[in-house]
Parts: C-alpha cells; sequence; structure tokens
C-alpha cells in the first residue's frame, strides 16, 4: 500500500502532497519481473500520479498518465482509480543495462529520452475526459510533470519524484507543493526554503541510517516542526482493474472483420494484460458469441 497525505501550511498559502509508495514499487518489481531501471522509472511515474489521489471525488473517477518517450524505455503509462488502486505499465520492462547506473543513484536519457508527450486523461464523470498534454523537455520526470502542471494549473508549482534503490529493497517518495491564489513575496520564498528542503529530506534519511523511524514518520515530524498541517490522508494499493468484461469490450472494440479472422483461424485465443499480466483464455465460441453483439 501507499500512504498520501494533503496539508497546508499556517498561513493557508500553499498546500502539499506527499505520497509513500515503496509497496507501489515493489508490487510492479513483483508482477513484471522488471529490471531495476524500469522499476526506478516506473515508480516516478506511479507516484506522480498517486500524488493526484484527492482530485478523484466519486467512485468512478480515474486518472490516466501517459509519456512516450524518445528512450529505449518505450511507452510508460500509470492508471489511477478511485476505489484505492494504482497500477503502471512499461513497455520494454526487461532492458537491464542500464541497471548499473540506476543502482548509483542516477538515470539514463538513453533507457528513459528526453523527448516526447506527456499525457494526461481525467475522467471525472462528466460528459467528456479531460485530457491534457505536453511535451517531454527533460530526462528528468519530475521536471516534466512540474513543466505540465505550472501551466495546466497556472501557479508556482514543484514537483519532486525519488525512487532509490537500497540494498535489495526500494524507497520511494515524492511530493507536490503549490502556491496558492493572492501570495505574497514572503510566500514565495518561503515556497522556495520548503521545496529545496524536502528535495533533500530522503537523502538525509538515509544518511542518518536509522532504523528506528520509517521515513514516514520522518517527514512527519518536519511537518510538525514547521506547522504544515494533515487535512487529509489515504491509502492506496497496487492492484490491476483488469476483468473479463474489459478484455470483451477491447475485443468487441476489433471489430468484425477481426473478430471472423480469429474464428478462421479456428484456435482459442489467449490475452495477456499488460498490467498485471494476468491470462485470459476466449474460445471460439465465446469469440462468435461477441461477434453476434455486433
Amino acid at each position: 500500500m501507499a500512504k498520501i497525505l494533503r496539508c497546508i501550511d499556517e498561513h493557508n498559502s500553499m498546500r502539499f502532497f506527499f505520497a509513500f509508495t515503496d509497496d507501489i514499487v515493489k508490487d510492479f518489481e513483483k508482477l513484471q519481473k522488471s529490471s531495476i531501471s524500469a522499476n526506478i522509472e516506473m515508480g516516478k511515474v506511479l507516484t506522480m500520479n498517486a500524488l493526484l489521489y484527492s482530485d478523484l471525488k466519486n467512485d468512478t473517477d480515474s486518472i490516466d498518465l501517459k509519456l512516450k518517450t524518445n528512450g529505449e524505455c518505450g511507452l510508460i503509462i500509470s492508471k489511477l482509480y478511485n476505489n484505492s488502486y494504482i497500477t503502471g505499465y512499461l513497455e520494454n520492462k526487461n532492458i537491464r543495462k542500464y541497471d548499473k547506473i540506476y543502482e548509483k543513484g542516477k538515470s539514463s536519457k538513453d533507457f528513459i529520452g528526453d523527448k516526447g508527450i506527456l499525457v494526461l486523461i481525467k475522467d471525472l464523470g462528466l460528459k467528456a475526459p479531460y485530457v491534457g498534454q505536453t511535451s517531454i523537455i527533460s530526462p528528468n520526470i519530475s521536471e516534466n510533470f512540474t513543466n505540465y502542471f505550472s501551466a495546466s494549473n497556472q501557479t508556482v508549482t514543484s514537483i519532486d519524484l525519488q525512487v532509490k534503490k537500497v540494498e535489495d529493497d526500494y524507497i520511494s517518495f515524492g511530493f507536490m507543493m503549490e502556491l496558492l491564489p493572492n501570495y505574497t513575496e514572503k510566500d514565495l520564498s518561503q515556497f522556495t526554503i520548503y521545496s529545496d528542503m524536502f528535495k533533500t529530506e530522503l537523502d538525509n534519511y538515509l544518511a542518518s541510517k536509522t532504523d528506528d523511524i520509517s521515513f514516514y514518520d520522518y517527514i512527519v515530524s518536519i511537518l510538525k516542526i514547521f506547522n504544515i498541517r494533515i487535512i487529509e490522508e489515504k491509502i492506496i494499493h497496487y492492484r490491476c482493474n483488469c476483468s473479463e468484461e474489459k478484455i470483451d469490450n477491447m475485443l468487441l472494440g476489433l471489430g468484425k472483420k477481426e473478430l471472423n479472422d480469429i474464428i478462421e483461424g479456428g484456435k482459442d485465443i489467449e490475452i495477456s494484460c499488460n498490467f498485471c499480466g494476468k491470462k485470459y483464455k476466449k474460445s471460439i465460441e465465446h469469440i462468435k458469441n461477441l461477434l453476434n453483439k455486433l
């Protein structure tokens, strides 16, 4: 599970979102048997999506993040649902030649890329989902999301997403800060101080080599010192939302010609979910029944 905090400062001039997503990254690795490079970059996108959880109000609301880069990792997708579930997909999850770079706390532009398109799809149950997109301008995922939300929300924004390999484990953390309307120059100065501080706290925590306090408790103690109030805490889990019904809808979307081609092939088919690897077997008879619905 992951813990998400929504906070506000004592002057009501800025809001904070914190995500502690260690288990989300571990669950992705467990399901996908993916490389360290993939786990770390996927973990950043999953953490970013987790930070947006408070935007979901209704049971059917969802947020998709998609990054199509020029890097070897290929397409990256994270899906967040308002039933406390999040899942992710990284196209070329088994590339391992960059793992040693990522183990050292660095990243590879060749793997993650520095150009492409970042897309956010927010389905809040309205007539049509909101779709926003921007160009990828950096191999640093945090910078790309900061660029997107600064423009789309039209406010000063700071985002930092960190996933680190620590021995045989992962520690994953992210925050998003936004200045609220009518902020002052003093607020802006304090915003910069907070942003710089939180960007270094994970390294400070790891350097302290303390085992008697979790990183979550470590951050909460800092929030108390600076009178930053926690106004909401939520928990989400890594879990795929795939189902027999969704697979059938996908097959129906292929159209009559494609379904006829499958039937003429005379063999049952097996479809694997890209997000969790679950396999769905569909018989020729079942495909015929689907075809009759078209």
